[in-house]
């Protein structure tokens, strides 16, 4: 009876390594031929039946998108990597001063503005982009970064959600000892509450980090000048009138992606477990 409850465990166990082992080539089959594709030559992705294999594989794709005539990739990437870590900084700063706001410090009408701020969400972001570009050129900000990046610096709801959620998880008795102490509300904030809230903010990072790096629109609108443009616009500078270079579009769309994949690749321990403490506390 203990040998056949133990064979049942064993093949239990094999069939769930299985179907995770097939689930993961379902999933990972996009990236694999993404990936493929850039090192495929031009008459190679219109070849039929479609090859899984190529051989030679052709590298020399990347340093011919890198290096094409009609954008510069180094210097819109190079703009892309600091419109990205400025709105990483401002995201995690905004976001979890306003949380700590929300969660740790109580106020009259607290739940009732948190409210109204989750409300935000359901508003598109093209609604908005009409009013604020008429603000933004009154102002005279246009072609320039501050339209990507400021909207970073003011606590977006999602973030500030996030942050609320693992940030109520906090007793408020750690606040009040502090307090008792002769800690004010920004050391309250930057040494009790703050180092707490960490995977909810590193969660946050790789949230905000994809969200600028992958933004399109808003580049798309605000900014004129080729100098000024980020990467994830400049891909668009692959496709001519006449002619698209399909390897050369794969080879600039694998270097651009290839920043997220690392991060999420590094810190995606750090990103399930922000996302979950934010989900279960509150």
């Amino acid at each position: 009876m203990e040998k056949k409850r133990r064979n049942g465990k064993v093949i239990r166990k094999t069939l769930c390594y299985l179907a995770l082992v097939l689930l993961s080539i379902i999933f990972m089959f996009p990236l694999y031929w993404f990936f493929l594709n850039s090192i495929k030559s031009y008459e190679q992705i219109f070849q039929y039946p479609p090859k899984f294999f190529v051989w030679p594989m052709r590298f020399e794709n990347y340093g011919e998108a890198y290096q094409y005539s009609a954008l510069d990739f180094g210097k819109m990437l190079k703009n892309s990597a600091i419109i990205t870590i400025l709105s990483v900084v401002g995201a995690m700063i905004s976001s979890s001063i306003v949380a700590f706001g929300f969660s740790q410090i109580k106020w009259k009408g607290r739940d009732q503005v948190f409210m109204l701020v989750i409300l935000t969400m359901i508003i598109p972001t093209e609604v908005v982009l009409t009013p604020l570009y008429f603000i933004y050129r009154k102002l005279n900000l246009l072609d320039t970064w501050f339209p990507l990046i400021a909207p970073f610096f003011f606590a977006k709801p999602f973030y500030t959600f996030m942050m609320r959620q693992s940030m109520m998880g906090i007793p408020l008795e750690l606040s009040e000892s502090a307090m008792i102490d002769g800690c004010n509300v920004w050391k309250r904030f930057l040494y009790i509450v703050l180092p707490q809230s960490k995977p909810a903010l590193l969660a946050v990072m790789i949230m905000a980090m994809q969200d600028q790096w992958n933004n399109y629109l808003e580049p798309l609108i605000y900014i004129n000048s080729n100098s000024k443009q980020t990467i994830s616009v400049g891909l668009t500078f692959f496709s001519g009138m006449y002619n698209i270079q399909w390897n050369l579009v794969f080879a600039a769309a694998v270097i651009v992606a290839l920043p997220i994949l690392l991060v999420f690749i590094f810190m995606q321990k750090y990103f399930i477990q922000g996302v979950v403490v934010s989900g279960v506390k509150g």
